[in-house]
């Protein structure tokens, strides 16, 4: 989809001009990809494959249009092969992604419809296979341009491969614009921007398309149309990659804010875990914590929920001492509730008799962990600057 030209690009521009977009497009195509193989990992599924092998198949393509690459390429299976072999994954990154949506849109109908979307993908890269064979020699894996447009071979190699990526490209588009409207905000985001770079590159191989047919068939060589196509398809490219790879990103910063914020309520929890599990050395859970929990991600998550839910058991078994309206106070007076639960502290170490019942110890409503550690943090605040 992005093309670094060559010394074979007749002249028409330095390699030094796409040398910065060629190493951002290496950054995200480096970034995506590693994000679909983490993600195969965590669940295998025939979706996760399907964008893996996509991502995979635009990477490679990448990597085969960078002249030190192709010519290797070329040297080793004959001119023209590195040309061929992008322009192939690009196809298969394509209907990769074709399948991706056929499975999560198709159910037990996508099988047949998969082995019907290979046929012109088949069709598509034999078309090509055949084109380059009958090129001449020295116009094999020569890029599109004024001096090679009038030979059958190259268009119809060019041809061939620009109508199966507009037909992927707009069908993709066409998806993801359906899809969109049933996904979550951060990953409406992602494609949305990969609608729009989708159909920006469709915009520019139609440009080229144009052009192609234009020449071979027409004569006139119409520059404008190739030159029009470059940007849309850069463009294009370079949206899908961020598009695929915002959803992972959204993701892997928002995991970093909890487990800062995890790190941080933990820390703010040792005063009111502190005093309870010298009451009652018992609510400390037994199994012990994890070597590298505090290190890990996992293991921030499960050393905070492990003090909450110690914090939560001391403050039901001191509830006894407590008054029935403790639960309330605390969310309504933090510094009150400080000073019942350390009088309550007291009573207990001096052996003082309770009335045998167990008391809400926290606000109600509270039906999950994330809910108790607000009112808990407050009180351990409360703890804290009562000393």
């Amino acid at each position: 989809m992005l093309r670094k030209p060559s010394g074979r690009d007749c002249g028409r521009i330095g390699p030094e001009r796409h040398r910065p977009v060629n190493l951002i497009a290496l950054v995200l195509f480096a970034a995506a990809l590693a994000w679909r193989i983490y993600q195969v990992q965590r669940a295998p599924t025939v979706p996760n494959w399907a964008v893996t092998a996509c991502v995979a198949g635009f990477a490679a393509a990448f990597l085969l249009q960078q002249p030190v690459i192709s010519d290797e390429v070329d040297a080793l299976l004959g001119r023209g092969a590195a040309r061929v072999a992008n322009n192939a994954l690009l196809a298969c990154g394509l209907c990769a992604l074709v399948i991706f949506f056929l499975g999560s849109a198709l159910g037990p109908r996508r099988y047949r419809r998969v082995v019907v979307e290979l046929v012109p993908l088949a069709a598509a890269i034999a078309l090509m296979l055949v084109a380059m064979s009958r090129t001449p020699l020295q116009l094999r894996g020569l890029p599109l341009g004024p001096s090679t447009i009038h030979d059958s071979g190259v268009a119809v190699f060019y041809l061939g491969a620009g109508l199966y990526l507009i037909y992927g490209l707009v069908a993709c588009t066409a998806w993801i614009v359906r899809y969109q409207r049933v996904a979550d905000r951060n990953l409406r985001i992602g494609l949305r921007l990969s609608a729009i770079g989708m159909a920006s590159a469709a915009a520019g191989s139609i440009f080229r398309a144009l052009y192609i047919v234009v020449a071979w068939v027409f004569g006139p060589v119409v520059k404008v149309l190739l030159l029009l196509g470059v940007p849309f398809v850069i463009a294009g490219g370079m949206l899908f990659l961020v598009g695929v790879t915002y959803p992972g990103l959204r993701a892997r910063v928002s995991a970093l804010r909890r487990r800062r914020q995890h790190r941080r309520e933990h820390q703010a929890l040792a005063p009111l875990w502190t005093v309870l599990v010298g009451a009652f050395p018992s609510i400390v859970l037994r199994t012990p914590p994890r070597r590298g929990d505090r290190l890990s991600p996992r293991g921030t998550h499960r050393v905070h929920y492990r003090r909450v839910i110690e914090i939560r058991d001391g403050l039901v078994q001191l509830s006894p001492y407590l008054d029935a309206d403790f639960g309330e106070v605390v969310a309504t007076d933090p510094g009150a509730a400080a000073e019942a639960l350390k009088a309550a502290l007291r009573r207990h170490a001096a052996g003082e008799a309770s009335d045998g019942r167990a008391k809400q110890v926290l606000p109600a409503g509270a039906d999950d962990l994330e809910s108790d550690v607000r009112p808990l943090l407050a009180l351990s605040a409360a703890m804290e600057n009562g000393k």
